[in-house]
């Protein structure tokens, strides 16, 4: 019987892979970057949320899940983010794309540097108990999401893709 391996041996490149699609999708509405299709979020909106995230929920709680015995987070609300600490003067969205995918490595390379008993660690967010695995999981279906509300973005507001690509737009 095949040995199993903790992780799954492709959550590390889905991980990096995943912030590879958000900076080139980001690169797609950069001259758009702040319009909202259908009153939906801005490409803006979703990088500044996609950063904030990073840094004030996965980046934090995993390594309290590996210093602290079972820690119980609240509810992170990026509705109230949104509304109180969201700001067009982040910085535009190639350079918020690339601290994400800076933020998103130090993230990959705790998660790298794991051992099988620090992946099984738990913590209780607010969805219940979970385990490290599960917030690595959690990380890249964050991350995928927000790529695709990129594409969203990209979709809604553009509509003749190949006329970009002919005059070296992206």
């Amino acid at each position: 019987m095949a040995e199993k391996r903790i992780p799954d041996p492709t959550l590390m490149a889905r991980l990096q892979l995943s912030v590879k699609g958000v900076d080139w999708a980001a690169s797609l509405v950069a001259h758009k970057q702040h319009e909202q299709p259908g009153g939906e979020w801005s490409a803006h909106q979703h990088l500044v949320h996609l950063l904030a995230v990073e840094r004030e929920v996965y980046q934090p709680r995993v390594m309290a899940m590996l210093e602290q015995e079972r820690p119980v987070f609240q509810p992170w609300g990026a509705e109230a983010f949104m509304a109180e600490r969201y700001t067009k003067r982040e910085g535009g969205v190639i350079e918020l794309a690339e601290r994400f995918m800076r933020e998103r490595e130090k993230l990959v390379e705790v998660f790298k540097s794991l051992t099988p008993d620090e992946w099984a660690r738990t913590g209780s967010w607010p969805d219940g108990e979970v385990d490290v695995a599960w917030a690595a999981e959690r990380a890249l279906a964050h991350g995928l999401e927000h790529f695709t509300g990129l594409l969203f973005v990209h979709q809604e507001l553009e509509h003749f893709h190949a006329r970009q690509w002919a005059n070296g737009q992206q």
